[in-house]
């Protein structure tokens, strides 16, 4: 997985996250879902993403968590990342997302008021 990781501004920290005995990247989620598309649609990560949105509200009217994984989506685009999960290798993993019982629900985040700039 330290292979296939991009270069960024928090690839130290995620490099180090890697290396601590017993981290697991999906935190033991009991659920994995991996929205995936066949590699020669041309909207597949707009489609995926628009199924992982919805998926994700509907886990939350459910009374789910739910935590998009972005940090392994390189990895499972390899093909030993497929291959780990039984993924085809025409199709494009887009959105690896747990699902299980929140722990702890957190505080609503206060909303800034919009900024509307009309254009035309």
């Amino acid at each position: 997985m330290l292979a296939t990781m991009p270069e960024g501004p928090q690839a130290e920290h995620l490099r180090s996250m890697l290396k601590v005995p017993g981290f697991q990247i999906f935190h033991h989620a009991p659920v994995l879902i991996v929205i995936s598309g066949i590699a020669q649609g041309p909207w597949i990560v707009e489609d995926c993403a628009l199924a992982a949105e919805n998926l994700m509200l509907a886990a939350y009217a459910s009374g789910l968590g739910t935590c998009w994984i972005g940090f392994s989506q390189s990895f499972l685009n390899t093909s030993d990342g497929k291959s780990a999960l039984g993924i085809p290798a025409t199709w494009v993993p887009v959105a690896p997302i747990i699902v299980g019982h929140p722990k702890t629900v957190p505080a609503p985040v206060p909303r800034k008021e919009p900024q509307i700039r009309w254009v035309g």
